[in-house]
């Protein structure tokens, strides 16, 4: 082979090497990104169940218009997204708080009132 041929074989390997790099970063931000939305989903499911126990009479297993007792059921403390817990900050507010399964330093916390809402987000790791 001549030096002009190992030369462009060369370039080549480097393109290509440059390519697959670039093609993985944006994997990985897409990956990140989605599954950041997959957890906000599941916080917002989180929060209607939470609210439901809100609403119920304790007679039937509920907080009687209050948080206090709350826990979250099986299903929701992990899934592929990442992993949940839930704790009663004041009768009227709960904060769930939500760990990444793709990166245990990619976490989000919000805090959810007698109607659902979802308020005083903060995301940390990748998710900033």
């Amino acid at each position: 082979m001549g030096q002009s041929q190992l030369l462009i074989i060369a370039i080549s390997v480097l393109i290509v090497g440059i390519a697959i790099l670039t093609g993985t970063g944006f994997f990985r931000a897409d990956d990140i990104d989605a599954n950041k939305k997959a957890m906000i989903d599941d916080l917002h499911h989180i929060a209607i169940n939470a609210v439901r126990y809100h609403r119920r009479i304790p007679a039937l297993g509920g907080g009687g218009y209050k948080f206090d007792g709350y826990a979250l059921p099986k299903g929701y403390r992990s899934n592929l997204n990442g992993r949940y817990a839930a704790s009663v900050l004041n009768p009227q507010t709960l904060q769930v708080t939500g760990v990444s399964s793709l990166d245990s330093t990619d976490t989000m916390v919000a805090d959810i009132d007698m109607n659902g809402k979802a308020s005083n987000w903060t995301f940390t790791g990748d998710f900033e």
